[in-house]
């Protein structure tokens, strides 16, 4: 005979905190919960069938997905906290890759994909661990049958007819998922934007003519003060710069900056004019800036670079670094870090960022970067 126990009663005899088995019980009485028996005493497959009728469905949106404020704040932390641990490795798992592309590829993205994890945590961890405690209970395993065959009308009744935190909640989640979703497509933007200006995708002109024509077209609206100025000032920088008129090129470029200050582009052009003009610390100054915008690897290679050119090793080879972390198989990056640290007599150093070089040049083709990796692996030779 069996044992004459309901699921109310097991939920009491849990030892978790009487909060917690209010929110197990809640859970409970939101759904039935019906179970297919393979083996003996093991349960394969559990699905969500017949909602309770004469709940509502924000009571039942409220019961089932109740904030955790722990959740969002510790995220995978708290499913380690109570001891669920496939899924508190998987999502550490997740985070940490995340963690790492952004601190090496210097994107902002991977740090709002965790926020967006910590929220999924935050929403799920009641009924995570309701499958841990409760449906992970001896005697429910054994009996499963015990899930839907006691429900307390008065219970229910007491549940029903508390006032519902639905349309809260549902504005709290939905304003943040809005809100890191605007962050998202900003910060996706600026990167495509940097992308472009650092690869001269963006070109506003390719040829003498076009880049007049530009300048032509620029200047008055510019004049008719169509919006936004601001990017009909970097055309025309970009076009005077195209023609080899850098001085005009500038100037343009610090009237853009002077009307958007965060827009990243012009602070790129005028780094790589200042270079050419080998003002090094004018070029240092846009590439800071810029990097302030948007943390671009290839933008620690310039910054790297200009420093370089001013002797001044250490700062380079630190940037160069950052570039290579963003962008390991760069080989010229790998080549610029083994120069910095020649200058600064550390040949160790060196012959590895070499040897990294050449690991990428025979993973993209020994025999097309023959005489390139020949040339690397001699100057290596020669490093003392």
């Amino acid at each position: 005979m069996r044992e004459n126990r309901n699921i109310f009663n097991i939920i009491d005899s849990l030892s978790v905190s009487k909060g917690w088995k209010d929110v197990f019980k809640k859970i409970q009485v939101s759904y039935y919960h019906n179970f297919y028996q393979g083996k003996a005493n093991n349960i394969h497959n559990w699905r969500y069938c017949q909602m309770v009728m004469n709940l509502s469905s924000k009571d039942r949106f409220k019961f089932f997905t109740r904030f955790n404020f722990f959740a969002l704040v510790f995220g995978p932390l708290y499913y380690l906290a109570k001891f669920i641990f496939p899924k508190a490795l998987i999502l550490l798992l997740i985070e940490g890759s995340l963690i790492y592309y952004a601190t090496t590829a210097y994107n902002h993205t991977a740090g709002y994909i965790c926020i967006l994890i910590h929220i999924y945590t935050a929403i799920f961890a009641n009924t995570d661990y309701f499958s841990k405690k409760v449906l992970g209970h001896p005697f429910v395993k054994e009996n499963p049958d015990v899930l839907s065959d006691y429900i307390d009308d008065s219970y229910l009744k007491n549940l029903s007819r508390r006032e519902s935190l639905y349309a809260p909640f549902a504005g709290f989640v939905t304003l943040l998922v809005v809100i890191i979703g605007l962050f998202l497509y900003f910060d996706i933007t600026k990167g495509i934007e940097c992308k472009k200006a650092l690869n001269q995708t963006a070109k506003v002109c390719t040829t003498k003519q076009k880049c007049y024509d530009t300048i032509k077209v620029a200047s008055m609206d510019i004049k008719n003060g169509k919006e936004p100025l601001y990017k009909q000032y970097f055309k025309l920088g970009c076009a005077y710069y195209e023609l080899g008129d850098k001085h005009r090129a500038i100037d343009a470029l610090n009237r853009t900056i002077s009307l958007k200050k965060d827009f990243q582009p012009p602070y790129l052009l005028r780094g790589i004019i200042f270079a050419e003009f080998k003002q090094y610390s004018k070029a240092r100054d846009s590439y800071e800036s810029a990097i302030k915008i948007y943390p671009e690897g290839k933008i620690f290679y310039l910054l790297g670079s200009a420093y370089y050119k001013e002797g001044r090793y250490k700062e380079a080879k630190n940037n160069f670094e950052k570039a290579t972390k963003a962008y390991p198989k760069e080989v010229s990056y790998w080549e610029a870090l083994a120069y910095a640290n020649i200058y600064l007599k550390d040949a160790t150093a060196a012959k590895e960022a070499l040897q990294k070089a050449v690991r990428v040049l025979k993973n993209d083709g020994e025999t097309k970067n023959a005489a390139r990796i020949e040339r690397i692996e001699g100057y290596m030779r020669g490093i003392r």
